[in-house]
């Protein structure tokens, strides 16, 4: 029973340290992009979150770009092309044993969720305000 719990709690710690490490590396790369990188391809990038192998020697780094006309492609190329730039940043920031390599990988996320926000508001104006009060008959 003590070996289940400190395997629990080791589970645990193991956890909030990859956590806290995400947390920091998450905000490390961001204010690089605000305050150090040059390059205009990143100009219109935002990091939406960190995820890190167990061990803490990998870490893959979602983005979204929040500029319609800008080309994703290029995008990802720029971080890429920056990507030893932020892992020497990143160790000269945070304490760890190994500095984690870093990927780059686009966040759909935002982006599916405007596109449903548009599919909605399509669907809205196509049925008309008169709709609207069809709804509020709940008497049913």
């Amino acid at each position: 029973m003590t070996d289940i719990r400190f395997k629990e709690l080791g589970e645990t710690v193991i956890k909030k340290r990859v956590s806290r490490v995400q947390e920091l590396i998450q905000k490390e790369i961001s204010e690089l992009l605000l305050f150090k990188v040059k390059d205009p391809r990143l100009t219109a990038v935002t990091i939406t979150k960190v995820k890190m192998s167990p061990d803490l020697r990998r870490a893959v780094v979602y983005y979204s770009v929040f500029k319609d006309d800008v080309d994703r492609g290029e995008v990802q190329r720029g971080l890429e092309s920056a990507a030893g730039f932020f892992r020497r940043e990143v160790g000269r920031a945070v304490s760890l044993k190994f500095v984690p390599e870093i990927f780059f990988q686009l966040d759909r996320g935002l982006e599916y969720a405007q596109h449903m926000d548009q599919v909605f508001k399509n669907l809205t104006d196509q049925q008309g305000p008169e709709s609207e009060n069809d709804n509020d008959d709940v008497s049913g």
